[in-house]
């Protein structure tokens, strides 16, 4: 029969097979994937390993370091990395494998290798800019055009910074007294939420790109650790891609950051940013100045030169008038004496024209007489003859007339048999016309007759 042990004797077993195992320490790498600080200051930490290709967790155990190891490695770890001992890092720790009753397996970790993590640091944040640039959008928004003179600026920062009011301080009290207008959208600047807090004010500032000319992400100096956001692939991509230019000032002097290198303009500080936006608008001003200075120059310099033109165009010109003239007056003088000659020949033509045209039209006007005056003659002798011709053939005309008058006269119709019938004064045309037990007048030539009808089929 199997030995039977209860729970507690088992995990003791696992415990001191462990322990006989593992009796020595172990360098350990793996990323901190969740970690935990309680109140008495031990610190709890969940360390995975992932697969480098499709970045799934292959492996997973708990890890703990006591309070007063926790003390010493994590400011020798920060003050080493510049970075903040957080979730995300890859670690380099040395650990002994314990197996606890109660809790199971863990790795108990007694020290911490800075080294590893910064060049774990330094080999992401290389990935990420090769990744940028072969996706070619490392220069994307170094490409933009900066406006000549951007006044209207989006501010990326948080609110209370020392950095921000330096920035807004620098701009409103130029010694230029330029006017500029800056929004701020607020935003986490280090910390576990500034990426995505920072990713989050550039979206909003998307709503309103046609509002802005620029984007100026700025926040004051601190240490190197508070910075680790600003060499995140996504936080970087969404610089690059941003439809603005961005400026950058967030306040380190020592070390670039990946949004550094895809931003539009870097400079290192807030207040450089402010004094890069002053010193634009200066320097368009200048070229302004010159440029007026310049045309004002030119068109001076034209107008002395026309003006001596003119001048000596102004002495040559008397002499070739007068000249033009003289010539101009004997010519129309000449032209004149022509027109003169030909007038009196035209209106000599013009007279004899007319001449010639009253004798021809006094004998035609003879002619058209004579011929009036021998219609007139002929006329006279054939009018008796005609209107006696005329009054007969009206005369036959009224006696034809008369004779169908009398003809068609009613007493005579009557005389030849006709007669009218009549209902209440109406001539009827048409036996249609009539009902039984209707009064009929009957008008012959020589009087008339009154019938009832009985029956409008038969005779009444």
């Amino acid at each position: 029969m199997n030995q039977e042990f209860t729970l507690l004797e088992l995990n003791r077993k696992i415990k001191d097979t462990l322990n006989q195992g593992f009796p020595q320490y172990y360098w350990v790498i793996a990323e901190i994937s969740e970690m935990k600080v309680n109140r008495k200051g031990h610190c709890y930490l969940d360390l995975v390993e992932k697969d480098e290709a499709t970045d799934r967790i292959i492996a997973k155990a708990r890890g703990m370091i006591w309070a007063y190891t926790f003390r010493m490695l994590r400011p020798y770890f920060e003050n080493t990395t510049g970075q903040p001992f957080q979730a995300g890092l890859k670690i380099l720790v040395q650990t002994t494998v314990e197996f606890h009753e109660l809790y199971g397996l863990g790795l108990h970790i007694k020290d911490i290798e800075p080294s590893y993590t910064l060049g774990e640091m330094a080999r992401k944040r290389m990935e990420t800019i090769r990744k940028l640039e072969q996706e070619g959008i490392m220069k994307m928004n170094q490409q933009l055009a900066l406006a000549r003179v951007p006044q209207k600026i989006a501010v990326i920062s948080s609110q209370t910074a020392a950095g921000y009011k330096d920035f807004m301080e620098q701009l409103r009290h130029n010694p230029y007294g330029y006017v500029f207008y800056p929004k701020l959208f607020p935003a986490f600047m280090q910390g576990d939420q500034a990426e995505s807090s920072i990713i989050e004010a550039l979206e909003a500032i998307y709503q309103y790109e046609h509002i802005f000319d620029v984007v100026a992400i700025i926040r004051g100096g601190g240490a190197q650790a508070d910075l680790s956001c600003f060499d995140q692939y996504t936080l970087a991509a969404h610089v690059a891609q941003f439809p603005m230019p961005v400026i950058s000032g967030i306040g380190h002097e020592k070390d670039e950051s990946v949004v550094d290198l895809v931003v539009h303009t870097q400079l290192k500080t807030p207040t450089a940013v402010a004094d890069f936006l002053v010193n634009r608008a200066y320097e368009f001003e200048e070229n302004l100045l010159g440029l007026r200075d310049e045309i004002v120059q030119q068109t001076n310099r034209f107008i002395q030169t026309e003006y001596q033109r003119q001048q000596n165009l102004s002495g040559r010109i008397g002499p070739n008038v007068k000249n033009l003239l003289d010539r101009n007056k004997t010519r129309l003088e000449r032209k004149a004496e022509k027109m003169t000659h030909h007038n009196q020949m035209f209106i000599q033509t013009q007279k004899q024209k007319l001449k010639d045209y009253s004798a021809r039209m006094s004998n035609t006007a003879q002619r058209i007489l004579q011929n009036a005056a021998y219609d007139l003659n002929h006329l006279e002798g054939q009018t008796p003859r005609a209107v006696q011709k005329y009054l007969q053939n009206q005369k036959n005309s009224l006696e034809h007339l008369e004779k169908a008058k009398k003809h068609l006269d009613p007493q005579n119709v009557l005389k030849r048999g006709f007669s009218i019938t009549q209902r209440n004064g109406q001539t009827l045309t048409s036996s249609q016309q009539v009902n039984a037990g209707d009064t009929l007048i009957t008008h012959l030539y020589d009087g008339k007759i009154q019938s009832t009808v009985k029956d409008k089929n038969h005779q009444p």
